[in-house]
């Protein structure tokens, strides 16, 4: 599991096949699944996103708002 640092909501994100995605709150030890619509393309966003400094935890829950990501 991608540990994000620096995230105050989103501990970690994994990225597994058939587009599938773990991601684990700081809030909670769990890891929860989603399936995204396009990996590939959310994986760019979070490479981006954390690049910039920019918040993990809007993009995914912009994610899941959009129905890109939807948990299982």
């Amino acid at each position: 599991m991608a540990k994000i640092a620096g995230s105050s909501a989103i501990a970690a994100i994994n990225f597994g096949e058939d587009n599938a995605v773990s991601v684990q709150f700081t809030s909670n030890d769990t890891a929860y699944g989603f399936v995204a619509k396009d990996s590939v393309r959310f994986q760019n966003e979070l490479q981006s996103t954390l690049d910039k400094g920019e918040s993990v935890g809007r993009l995914v829950a912009a994610n899941r708002a959009s129905g890109d990501l939807k948990a299982v």
